[in-house]
């Protein structure tokens, strides 16, 4: 390590430990919400929509079935030689057999908008994790780090010689208590257990 870490400012360090507690806040609420709407549109695909249109279809069918019973009549009325053109009859038939064609299409429209929406929500899943872990594992770290540097440059500003100046072994013990913690947070990361001394 070098022997001047060029700190000029404590509270810039609490001020950037601050910013960084709240992007860990904000970013645990982008995640959930991510989440939750990622779950609302697969639901709504998986579960919603099937029902949805297959209820559409019976609607259309008995609208289909309604329009020719409408056309039936109005081609059995009779005023002597004259005859209905039955115009918005037909009109009103073929609409109704579209209506329940569109509606037959989106079944299978349905599932392929699953398929890929869940595809795409596994792709986001995991992309989302390296953040996800970098929120809960390496932010606290790092907040850890941050705090355990404040209260070394605190103890460290708090003890110095007659003539204002710290004392120069007071500033190499610092200098190995932060470097026995950076190694023992590196430990933890790779799952090594941190050293029993840092506990007291």
């Amino acid at each position: 390590m070098s022997n001047s870490a060029n700190v000029n400012s404590i509270d810039a360090i609490r001020l950037f430990a601050a910013a960084v507690a709240k992007f860990q806040e904000e970013a645990r609420l982008c995640l959930t919400m991510m989440d939750a709407q990622l779950r609302q549109i697969l639901f709504w695909l998986e579960r919603d929509r099937p029902g949805f249109w297959k209820h559409e279809i019976e609607n259309c069918m008995r609208e289909v079935a309604d329009a020719r019973v409408r056309l039936h009549q109005c081609r059995m009325r009779k005023l002597g030689d004259f005859r209905p053109s039955c115009i918005e009859e037909v009109k009103a038939v073929e609409k109704s057999q579209n209506d329940v064609e569109f509606a037959q299409k989106q079944i299978p429209n349905v599932k392929r908008w699953f398929g890929e929406a869940t595809h795409e929500a596994e792709e986001y899943r995991g992309r989302a994790s390296q953040l996800t872990q970098a929120v809960e594992r390496d932010l606290p770290r790092l907040m850890a780090l941050l705090a355990f540097t404040i209260d070394r440059l605190e103890a460290y500003a708090a003890v110095s010689s007659p003539s204002g100046v710290p004392e120069a072994t007071r500033m190499k013990q610092i200098s190995e208590e932060l470097e026995e913690f950076l190694k023992s947070s590196q430990g933890e990361r790779q799952g090594v257990s941190p050293p029993s001394d840092l506990d007291d």
